[in-house]
């Protein structure tokens, strides 16, 4: 038998170029195809350290202008924490604030 492995080296050289696109998009958007196959909704600390700041280092490569939120900005925000929050902004965005809210 020829055996010939033209046509595959070619097929799986764009196999790997378009996981690594779509890999690159997902964790643009937070997320990774590990937790994704997975279902984790919050990643253990250690593995959500490793995506932000991969995260971090893909969107300087890019050259992304508009970024998404970090993951941890997914976790559920109490009473307390929101109203620390806004005593600690700054009077301008304090008042902006307030605007929105008390607008009728």
């Amino acid at each position: 038998m020829n055996w010939s492995l033209k046509g595959g080296v070619i097929g799986i050289f764009f196999g790997f170029l378009l996981a690594l696109i779509l890999e690159g998009f997902l964790l643009i958007g937070g997320k990774t195809a590990l937790t994704e196959v997975l279902g984790w909704k919050n990643p253990p600390a250690p593995l959500a350290q490793v995506l932000d700041a991969g995260r971090s280092k893909l969107i300087q490569v890019l050259g992304v202008q508009t970024q998404i939120p970090v993951s941890f900005a997914k976790e559920n925000t109490t009473i307390k924490n929101a109203v620390e929050t806004l005593q600690n902004l700054a009077p301008d965005d304090l008042r902006q604030v307030k605007n929105i809210l008390c607008a009728p």
